[in-house]
C-alpha cells in the first residue's frame, strides 16, 4: 500500500462501540471536534504507531489546517485545504502536493474509517488518528460540509443576535457589585443597537464559589461568541474550549503572560505604580527619599527600580500594616513618601493616617481604598480607570454605569463594524487588534495590535481636596 508523504487531513478511526446518549450528531459537535478536538474525555486520538493519548491541542484538525480549514505551512510543510469543496474536488499533482481524485461519500467514509486517502494512499504517520462514535464522526462531516460558508456559524452566532458571555459575582458578599455589572453590561450592549441585523445579549453566569468552573460550563455551553468584562481566572489557557473565545476587558490585574485570544484595556499595575512614584518625585523639591511598604515581588520591584531612575532612594523596604513602623520614632527621620503595595492591608495604613501629622505623603492603589476614607490631602492614589476626564477637571462624581462595562462593550462593538457581516471569534481578535487611539470615553486612548493584548499602559494620580473632592494629577500619563 501506498503512503500519502503529506499530511491529508483528520484521520478518524471509527469505533464500534455503542453510540453514547452524550455524542451529539450536530454541526456544532463536529465543530467542536474540529476546532478543539473535542471536549473533555469526548474523544481520543493517537499518533500512528502509538498508544499515548494527545492532548487536545494536539487532535484538533483547527491546529494544522486553520479555523477555516484552508489549510497552509507548517514547519515547511504543505498543509491542504479539508474544506467540502476542496474535498469533493480532484487535486492536481504538485510540488507541495500529491494528485488525488475527488472525495465520494464511500471515499470519505474509507478515510475515515481506515486512513487511506482517495488515491489509495495511508496518510502520514505523524497524523493523528482519531476514534469517534459513528454519531461523532458523522458530525465531524456535517461540520465539514458547512465549514468556511456562511452556514459556518461561530458559537454564540445566530442571524439575528449575537451573545457575549461574563461570569460575574451574582450571589454572596459581592453580589451588589456584579449585579451593577451586569445591568452596565446589558444596558451598554442595548444601546449599541444591531450591528449587520444582529442584536448584542448578554448570558451571565454566577461566579459562585468557582469562578474557573462558571467559565468552562459558560464556554463548553457553545452559547457565547466573546466574554465581555468578566471575571478570569488565572489559568485561562487550562480551560478546554476557551482558547479561541475572545476576553474583552478581563476583571483580574493585567497578566505577565497573556493568553492570544485575551484583550486587557488597562494598564499593568507595575507601570501604575512607576506612574505614582513619578508624581512623588515632581513633588518633592529635592531628591526623594521613599519608603516601600509590601511584600517584595515584581510591583515592589518596579517602584524601586523606577525611584532609582528618578534619582531616588529608597530608605526602608518592609512588610507592614501600621504607620506606627514607618515613622518616628521607630525610625529616625521619616521619610518623603510612603508607597504601598499590595499585599499589605492599604485600608487599614489610610484610616490610621489622620493619627499622624506631618508634611510626608501617603500612596498606592487607588482601589485598594474605600472612598469614604480617602479624605487626607496627602494622599497620592494612581487608577487605570478613573477619573475619566483627561483634562484634569474635578471628576468627584464617577460614571453612573461601571466604566469597565462601558468600555469593554465599546471595544467589543467597534471590533464587531470592522470584522464586517460574517462574525468570526478569528476575525473579532484580528478587528480589534485594528484599533489604534481608540476612545471609549471613560479610558485613555486605547492602541492593539499583533502581539500588542493590553490596551493602556497609562494611569492617572489623584488625591483628595477639601473643597473639590478628587482631583486628579496632571491627566493621564505613562511612566517617564
Amino acid at each position: 500500500m501506498r503512503r500519502a508523504p503529506l499530511i491529508g487531513w483528520c484521520v478518524l478511526a471509527i469505533a464500534t462501540a455503542p453510540v453514547s446518549r452524550a455524542a451529539n450528531d450536530d454541526a456544532s459537535s463536529g465543530r467542536r471536534i474540529f476546532v478543539h478536538g473535542g471536549a473533555g474525555g469526548e474523544i481520543t486520538a493517537t499518533f500512528a504507531g502509538s498508544s499515548t493519548l494527545l492532548p487536545a491541542r494536539l487532535r484538533r484538525c483547527a491546529g494544522c489546517h486553520e479555523a477555516d480549514g484552508l489549510g497552509g505551512r507548517e514547519g515547511g510543510v504543505a498543509i491542504p485545504p479539508i474544506t467540502w469543496r476542496a474535498l469533493t474536488a480532484p487535486r492536481e499533482a504538485s510540488s507541495a502536493l500529491p494528485g488525488r481524485p475527488a472525495y465520494d461519500e464511500a471515499a470519505l467514509n474509507r478515510a475515515l474509517g481506515e486512513g487511506i486517502d482517495s488515491a489509495g494512499r495511508l496518510f502520514a504517520q505523524g497524523m493523528p488518528r482519531f476514534r469517534l462514535m459513528p454519531a461523532q464522526a458523522a458530525a465531524l462531516v456535517d461540520y465539514l460540509r458547512i465549514l468556511g460558508t456562511e452556514r459556518d456559524l461561530d458559537p454564540g452566532v445566530a442571524t439575528d443576535e449575537i451573545r457575549v458571555g461574563a461570569v460575574l459575582p451574582l450571589s454572596g458578599p459581592a453580589a451588589a457589585w456584579g449585579q451593577a455589572m451586569r445591568g452596565g453590561l446589558e444596558n451598554a450592549l442595548a444601546a449599541a443597537g444591531t450591528i449587520y441585523g444582529r442584536r448584542l445579549r448578554l448570558v451571565a453566569a454566577d461566579a459562585g464559589d468557582d469562578a474557573a468552573g462558571a467559565l468552562r460550563s459558560l464556554v463548553a455551553s457553545d452559547r457565547v461568541f466573546a466574554l465581555v468584562g468578566t471575571m478570569l481566572p488565572a489559568n485561562i489557557e487550562q480551560i478546554e474550549q476557551a482558547e479561541d473565545v475572545p476576553v474583552i476587558g478581563p476583571l483580574r490585574p493585567t497578566a505577565e503572560h497573556i493568553a492570544p485570544n485575551v484583550f486587557y484595556l488597562l494598564a499593568p499595575l507595575e507601570d501604575q505604580m512607576r506612574v505614582l512614584v513619578d508624581q512623588l518625585a515632581a513633588e518633592t523639591a529635592h531628591p526623594l527619599r521613599l519608603t516601600i511598604v509590601g511584600p517584595y515581588g515584581s510591583v515592589a520591584d518596579a517602584v524601586a527600580d523606577q525611584a532609582q531612575r528618578r534619582g531616588a532612594s529608597v530608605v526602608q523596604r518592609i512588610a507592614a500594616d501600621d504607620l506606627a513602623t514607618l515613622l518616628p520614632p521607630a525610625v529616625t527621620e521619616p521619610p518623603d513618601a510612603i508607597v504601598v503595595v499590595p499585599g499589605v492591608d492599604f485600608g487599614r495604613i489610610v484610616a490610621g493616617l489622620a493619627d499622624w501629622p506631618g508634611s510626608w505623603l501617603l500612596a498606592g492603589p487607588a482601589e485598594a481604598v474605600a472612598p469614604e476614607r480617602a479624605t487626607d490631602e496627602r494622599l497620592r492614589l494612581v487608577f487605570p480607570i478613573w477619573p475619566a476626564d483627561p483634562r484634569g477637571r474635578d471628576t468627584s462624581t464617577a460614571p453612573a454605569m461601571p466604566p469597565t462595562a462601558i468600555a469593554a462593550t465599546a471595544v467589543l462593538v467597534e471590533g464587531l463594524k470592522r470584522m464586517g457581516a460574517r462574525a468570526s471569534r478569528a476575525g473579532l481578535i484580528a478587528a480589534i487588534e485594528t484599533l489604534h487611539d481608540f476612545p471609549t470615553g471613560v479610558l485613555p486612548l486605547l492602541n492593539f495590535g499583533r502581539g500588542l493584548h493590553i490596551g493602556s499602559f497609562a494611569s492617572a494620580v489623584i488625591r483628595p481636596d477639601r473643597s473639590r473632592g478628587m482631583m486628579m494629577l496632571g491627566g493621564w500619563r505613562t511612566r517617564r
